[in-house]
Order: structure tokens, then sequence, then C-alpha cells
């Protein structure tokens, strides 16, 4: 009974040899049980980390004469590596054993691994195929699981392939276990031709073993070769799980197949899935990623609520698809359920209230996280805090949190940067840029987006060349269309058209609408009319496109050429074609 319940109520076991134990009487002799009911108790203190009661059972122990059995002391080892200050005790255990066993030395293996040191492990190991523990003692397919498990965590790409190769000398290679482990070390390194190489030649597969491959070739962007796989894994008779169809579902939210997606939905329902949390919340991001929202919505609905991750990936769909609103009615809703917030809901609520801009939405999601032990130390949620306050235009707030974080990672300063540049604080940007670099904090590519744009809109021109050419030669950052793009409006803003233009012609890839309705512009604002409809006329796509910002753009060339029925041509398009202007919004804040 005792051994059964250390299997399945470790907590429960304990108590009940404990009561056993105060029934004996004090008087009389320890209560004598077989080896194994100590061996299976020691292991219930390890599974509930319950250091103290297997010390007290060792003892027990001890006073029986039973401290020699093989059994107990490998459950001993395993409950003494399991901390750190009781490390000591498994390797005195350890030593004093006189036949160790496979298990004796697997245990230890374990421990160092556990505790993340793969060193100790590896000798251990290397003892053993050198039969310092005697002949008897050889490697086996734990063995080999704990140590491939264990490069993979630590990164250990060399042991993982000697280890291999040690698998196939000493006749492991064909084990399912091994197997499995070796092809998730491939495709977790990106191998995925040696991982493809090593499962086709298994003589057995398990449904790991297909669950391993599909999650590769998903995870190294072979879509295609997924969907492949999981056609002849059904064609071999395997029953797909939830890893199987959540792996597929992100592929389908990935690449916007909807179709296949709702297949996928239906098969899960068919082999009674649906519900399970992983799923749920996979097929609620497939939906919202299609733009399927009242989808997500209609089967959130459906599912049961118990887990955060639903809500999550609901409250995130809602933001992507621009709802930012109903987002935060349904963090309400999180927060009546009394469920425990997590960084992630909170990043959804922070984005919500950034999407919405309205401050007094802000100052409440900013005290939840400072009143939070959990939250108050997240980088992720601070930088994000600053981008909420820095969109709404409240750049006091977003300077008073990144002056009181302890520790500023590249996003923190980028988003100061960026947030100065979007409010006409142009100054303040490159005064931030050069604070960054005085911290030896590297920038990336987006913290030169940043200042450019700082640079393009309070018109430094020299300070925004010797930025971007820094960007090039001292940090080897490549320009994207971003960053020309910023060069090119500086240029033209100021009035430099002809360099502007130049610059356009030098870019090395195809210039987009956004950088030739730049250069139209500035040649409006700067009387180039005759240059501007060149522009247009060189540019058929843009007389072809009804997008709202080109017509308007048309619209505003023909009022200053005097030419009164293109205005109405390019008018009269934009009501036919319904083309929407992106609402203003102005912050006001009311005092009384």
């Amino acid at each position: 009974m005792i051994r059964f319940l250390a299997a399945t109520n470790p907590l429960q076991a304990l108590s009940s040899f404990q009561l056993l134990y105060a029934g004996a009487g004090s008087g009389s002799s320890p209560i004598r049980y077989s080896p194994f009911i100590y061996a299976s108790l020691i292991k219930a203190c390890g599974k509930v980390q319950a250091i103290r009661e297997g010390k007290s059972i060792h003892c027990h122990v001890i006073r029986l004469g039973l401290d020699g059995n093989v059994n107990i002391s490998n459950s001993l080892v395993v409950v003494y590596m399991g901390s750190v200050n009781t490390a000591c005790y498994a390797s005195a255990i350890f030593g004093s054993v006189k036949d160790k066993t496979v298990v004796t030395v697997n245990c230890m293996i374990s421990g160092y691994v556990g505790r993340g040191n793969i060193t100790m492990g590896f000798s251990l190991f290397a003892r053993m195929l050198s039969y310092d523990f005697g002949r008897h003692v050889r490697p086996n397919f734990i063995t080999l699981l704990v140590l491939i498990s264990g490069c993979v965590e630590y990164r250990q790409c060399r042991s993982s392939l000697a280890l291999h190769c040690c698998c196939c000398k000493i006749g492991l290679d064909c084990s399912t276990e091994v197997c499995n482990s070796l092809i998730n070390f491939y495709v977790k390194y990106g191998c995925l031709s040696d991982a493809t190489t090593l499962f086709r030649s298994m003589p057995q597969k398990d449904l790991i073993s297909w669950n391993a491959m599909i999650w590769g070739y998903v995870n190294g962007f072979k879509f295609t070769k997924a969907f492949q796989l999981f056609q002849s894994m059904r064609i071999a008779g395997v029953e797909p799980d939830k890893v199987s169809l959540s792996c597929l579902l992100s592929v389908c939210a990935a690449r916007n197949d909807l179709r296949t997606g709702e297949m996928l939905h239906t098969y899960a329902k068919l082999l009674s899935l649906e519900c399970e949390d992983s799923i749920g919340t996979a097929l609620i991001k497939m939906y919202a990623k299609c733009r399927e929202v009242e989808s997500a919505r209609k089967l959130f609905n459906e599912l049961p609520k118990e887990n955060i991750e639903l809500w999550n990936a609901m409250v995130h769909g809602y933001i992507e698809n621009g709802q930012a609103r109903d987002a935060l009615k349904l963090l309400d809703e999180v927060k009546s359920r009394d469920l425990l917030l997590d960084e992630i809901t909170m990043l959804g609520l922070i984005k919500a209230c950034r999407d919405i801009k309205e401050l007094n939405r802000c100052t409440p999601v900013h005290f939840l996280v400072e009143s939070n032990d959990a939250f108050r130390g997240s980088l992720i949620l601070k930088n994000a805090l600053i981008d909420m306050y820095a969109k709404c235009g409240c750049m006091e707030k977003a300077t008073s949190i990144f002056s009181a974080m302890p520790e500023k990672d590249v996003i923190s300063w980028t988003s100061m940067i960026i947030g100065h540049a979007i409010n006409g604080q142009g100054f303040p940007s490159l005064a931030m840029f050069h604070r960054m670099r005085e911290n030896k904090i590297i920038p990336n590519p987006v913290t030169f987006v940043g200042v450019l744009l700082a640079c393009d809109h309070t018109g430094m021109a020299v300070e925004g060349r010797i930025i971007y050419h820094m960007m090039q030669v001292m940090y080897g950052i490549k320009p994207q269309i971003e960053h020309y793009g910023c060069i090119i409006d500086m240029l033209a803003r100021l009035g430099m058209i002809e360099e502007a233009e130049m610059f356009v012609l030098e870019m090395p890839m195809k210039p987009n609408a956004v950088i030739w309705r730049m250069l139209m512009n500035a040649c409006r604002v700067h009387g180039q009319i005759k240059h501007a409809f060149k522009l247009v006329e060189s540019m058929p796509e843009l007389n072809a496109s009804h997008d709202y910002e080109n017509l308007v753009l048309s619209s505003n060339l023909f009022a200053e050429a005097g030419r009164w029925f293109g205005v109405a041509a390019s008018r009269n398009l934009m009501a036919y074609s319904k083309a929407q202007k992106d609402t203003g919004r102005s912050s006001v804040l009311l005092t009384e």
C-alpha cells in the first residue's frame, strides 16, 4: 500500500508512514519493512522535495541496518542530489556503495546533469566505459538519454555528436528512446537533414518520434514537409495527439491558412482534443491570425476557461486585429474570475492601452505592474510601459520609468529614443542615443530608425548623415528601406529634392509608394509642381493605386497647379473607392 501511494500520492505515503511509526509506540522497536518499502518512501521524499523527511527516513534505515541495500542507496542518492546543500551526502553514499549497479551510476549522472555539472556527468560515463565500476556496469539507454538531454539543455553540440557515435558503438542506436532524444538534439540545432536521416533509419517509430520531426520542420520553417510528414504519420496508423496538432495549427497561423486550420479543427473534434488547453489556445491564435476574430471568440466562449493561456490568446488576438477595447473588456472579465495574471496577460493589457491612447487607462495598468512583486522587476513589462506612455504622448512618465529601472537593455533605450522622436523631441532623442553609446549599449537597426527619424523631424541633416554613416561603418548594419526613407524625407523636407531623388535611385531595393510620396509632397511644398507631375507620370502604379494617401497627394498637386478638374476627379475617386483616413486623436487632461 505504501509503495503504491509513494508512486501516486507521495505526501499521503509519507503521512501514512508517519502515523504507523507513531502508533508503534516510542518504547517499541522500529517498524520493519522490506527495503523496497523504504526505497519507495525515500523516492516519495524526492518527488516533493522533502529533504528533512528524507534525512529522517535515512536515520531510520541506518538504525535497522538497511543502509547497505543498493536500492535504498540509489534512492538516497536521487534525493540528496536534488539539493545543492545535500549533494555532498549523495557523493558520500555513492562512494560507500560496494556493489554499484548501472542504476546507481545513472542516479549520480542524472543528479550532476540536473544541477548543471555536465562535466562530472561525463566523467562518470567515461568511468563506466572504462569498467571502473565492474564489467557488469555498462551504460544503458537511460544513461544516454540523461546525457543527451543535458547536452541539448546546456548547448554541448560536440558532446552530443560524440554520444551519437558512442550509441552506434555500444549497440544503442536502435533504441527508440535514444533515437528520439538524438532527433530532438538535431532539430533544436537546425540539423534537419541529420534528423531526417536518423528518423528514416529507425527500426521502430513511436508518437514521440513523429512529433519531434514535425516540430523540427515547423521550427525550421519547412511547413510543406511538416504536413507531408503528418500525412505519412496517419498512413502509418499513428494517431496524432495535442502536440502534433498544436504544431500544425501554428503553421496555419503563420501562413494565414484558414482552410487547413478549419480542417485541423474538425479533426481535433473527432479526436476529442478540442477542449485541451494547448489545442484551444492554438486554434484561437490561428483564427485571430487569419482575421477571423468572431470565430476565435465563438470557440473561446465554448471552451472551459480555467487556464490563463486561453485568455491571453484571445486578448492578443483582439489587439492584433485592432480591437483593443474588446481586449480590455476581456481583461476586466479575467480579473472578475480571480484568475492569476501572468506577464503575457499584462503585456496584452499594456498594448491595448497603448493602442487606444487614453492616459486614464494607462495609470491603473501601471499601478498593477508596480504593486505586484512578480511584475515589478520585469524588464519586458517596463519596456512595454515606456512604449505605452510614449505612444500616448506622455514622455514625462516614460522618462520616469526609464530613470528608475535598475537594468536597461537595448529595447529600453530604443523605446526612449523613438518615443522622443515621434513626439517631436529631436534633440532629447539624439541626446538619449549618445547616452546609450556612452553606456556601451550596442544599438540595433530599430534604434537607428528612431535616431534618423528624430533628425528628420528636426531638420538636422548633418547629424542625420553622420549617424547614417556611423550605422554602416561602426556597427556594420546594412540600411533597410526604413533607414533610406528617413534620409530621403529629411533631405526632401529641407528642399534638397535633387539630392533626395539621387538617393532614391541609388537604393539597392525598389522604392515603395511611401518613398515616392515623400518626394512628391516635398516638390509640392517647395513649389516644384512640374517636377512632382513628372514623378507621377514616371510611376504608373501610383496612378493605379486607390490608397487614401496617394489620392490626397494627387488632389493637392492638382490644386497647386490650378487643375481643378483633376482635383474633382481625385475627390470623386476617393468617394468611389471609399478610401478612409486614419482618425487623428488629441489627448486633453481635464482638471478641476
